[in-house]
């Protein structure tokens, strides 16, 4: 691959990686009775 690709491919995956991230941090677990701490770093990818 070319550098100029491999920089498209890396962007689409940070992207990706970041809106998963958002998703996640705004979201609770699905099971009942288990909901663990969330990373400090998690945490900055909340939306409010």
């Amino acid at each position: 691959m070319k550098n100029k690709d491999k920089n498209m491919v890396a962007k689409v995956l940070t992207g990706v990686t970041n809106n998963v991230l958002s998703i996640a941090a705004n979201s609770r677990c699905a099971l009942i009775y288990h909901q663990p701490k969330q990373p400090e770093a998690l945490r900055k990818f909340r939306k409010f």
